[in-house]
């Protein structure tokens, strides 16, 4: 915990810094400090992209953007508009009690299964090497690589080599909530807490979502918030409702500036060329758009990523070939009847139903902009993926939406029993171990926890060759395991469909096995198989 309290000193400290110098430069006024620090992150990030082609963000890249942090609150206070420290005034026992359970909570050890096999090999690539062309072809989710991660992985050096970003995220949520005085956010809070042990990008989806509505709401400045918002896009694209009912509502006010194609097109554009350069094609994960580059995964991958995707979809309970022979009223029932999560697939429903219901009950243009951007959002992920987990951000508008009058005595009450809950099974993990795998990396409570987070430890990884590519691998997860690292997963992936990744002049590339290969890795398969954990 002394540690994360440390971590988060200097991100509360730098992040506003740079923000206030990325306000100047942008010619922005807000006398938010959350707003404020949500634009130096985004900034921050901006800046860090760019440099990922070219550099490592190393431990020198690091230093460079604390320097500015430090440069632009000593700005601040050169020029002392406090304003900023206004909330103070609202702070009351509360505030402090849900920063302890933060700190406390976020403490714990990662347990999500994306942790290991995604957050912290796309981490240390990039803090190592920086971007690289065609890293898809080593591990297809590699290539994804969240702004947010590019964020985290700028700071995992010395500010946050616990990667604990979301402790920090989660506290300038809590003091957001004390600046507006909006008391319905601490409902939020028990739910955030399952987030902030890992850098999951999923959580300043939904923060970020939640403040912008919130603004949006009492005419706070749409420059801003268009940013913050382009910026949730390019940390998840399933997020593109956002800055889309920006514009929407900007136009419909009549106050639309074709300056504000500008950060659109420079965001976008880094996104596109971001995932051009790791992926091959313009968004992640889908293979649209093909400029036949020599980089691109094989189409035998592509074609089971995507099939994945479909599967996903019905929580893989039924095989790729089962669901493309459904018809389509076998499509809608099999979605409804798939078990527990068929629960928040109802739930999806009833959020547009509800969202359409204001829409169409209220008055005001704002609610039927949003019904619009969101049902734009649910026709295009129902076609794609239609998985749940991407419109929880959905669950949590319309809930706001509901009960955003109620009184600061229900939500409190309400809050703090139900994050007490979350920290009890953290700190007795004991029930959900047996009942849900995600608790297989679930530690319990240990002293010295007090001091730093618990960390998962991982096993040592064994290295092998196959044609020109010397790789890391585990049994298990691939977890911090030096770059290039693959998983036992991804080589038996490889291996049936018989391709395998190889390094080209500037990147990597995947070719297909000869006969000597294709006993070479079943070799290496076999003696990964055989060591022990």
């Amino acid at each position: 915990m002394l540690i994360i309290l440390k971590t988060i000193l200097i991100f509360l400290f730098i992040n506003f810094g740079n923000g206030i110098i990325a306000g100047k430069l942008l010619k922005i006024k807000n006398q938010s400090f959350t707003i404020i620090s949500l634009l130096g992150i985004l900034s921050v990030t901006f800046l860090q992209t760019i440099l990922a082609f070219f550099l490592p963000l190393n431990f020198y890249i690091e230093i460079t953007f604390l320097i500015s942090g430090v440069f632009g609150f000593l700005l601040f206070l050169k020029e002392k508009e406090f304003t900023y420290f206004e909330f103070r005034k609202n702070i009351n026992f509360w505030f402090y009690f849900f920063i302890v359970l933060v700190f406390f909570v976020g403490s714990f050890s990662s347990y999500l299964y994306d942790h290991y096999s995604y957050y912290i090999p796309t981490v240390t690539f990039i803090r190592e090497i920086g971007f690289i062309k065609g890293i898809a072809n080593v591990d297809l989710l590699l290539s994804q690589s969240s702004f947010w991660h590019l964020y985290q992985a700028g700071f995992s050096n010395l500010t946050d080599e616990f990667l604990r970003v979301n402790v920090y995220l989660l506290i300038l949520f809590l003091i957001y909530t004390y600046e507006r005085r909006q008391w319905l956010l601490f409902l939020f809070i028990p739910f955030f807490l399952i987030f902030i042990q890992q850098p999951s990008p999923d959580l300043p989806t939904f923060i970020i979502s939640l403040i912008v509505l919130n603004e949006l709401l009492n005419n706070t400045n749409r420059k801003v918030l268009l940013y913050i918002s382009i910026f949730v896009f390019c940390i998840k694209p399933t997020m593109f409702w956002l800055p889309l009912l920006i514009v929407l509502e900007s136009i419909y006010q009549r106050n639309f500036k074709f300056q504000m194609l500008i950060p659109i097109l420079a965001f976008g554009s880094l996104f596109v060329f971001k995932n051009i350069w790791l992926f091959g094609f313009p968004v992640f994960p889908v293979s649209a758009f093909d400029f036949n580059l020599p980089w691109k995964p094989s189409q035998e991958i592509l074609t089971y990523s995507s099939q994945i995707g479909l599967m996903k979809s019905y929580d893989m309970h039924y095989s790729y070939q089962q669901i493309i022979d459904f018809n389509l009223w076998e499509r809608i029932y099999h979605w409804f009847t798939i078990g527990l999560k068929s629960v928040f697939n109802f739930a999806i429903i009833l959020s547009v139903f509800i969202l359409g219901f204001l829409a169409f009950s209220r008055k005001e243009k704002f609610y039927l902009l949003l019904f619009i951007s969101i049902l734009f959002k649910f026709i295009l992920i129902i076609v794609f993926s239609a998985q749940y987990r991407f419109f929880i951000d959905v669950y949590l508008i319309v809930i706001f939406l509901i009960f955003k009058n109620i009184s600061e005595e229900k939500t409190v009450f309400v809050s703090v029993f139900l994050s007490i809950f979350i920290s009890i099974i953290f700190s007795l993990p004991g029930f959900v171990k047996a009942k849900f795998h995600m608790g297989k990396w679930l530690s319990g409570f240990q002293v010295s926890q007090l001091i730093k987070p618990t960390e998962f430890k991982s096993e040592n990884p064994k290295s092998y060759q196959l044609g020109n590519l010397k790789f890391n691998t585990t049994k298990d997860l691939i977890y911090k395991t030096q770059f290039p690292a693959m998983s036992l997963y991804w080589l038996k992936t490889y291996q049936y469909y018989n391709v395998f990744p190889q390094i080209s002049d500037d990147g990597f590339i995947q070719k297909k096995l000869n006969e000597k290969e294709k006993i070479e890795l079943n070799e290496i398969i076999n003696d990964l198989e055989s060591s022990k954990p």
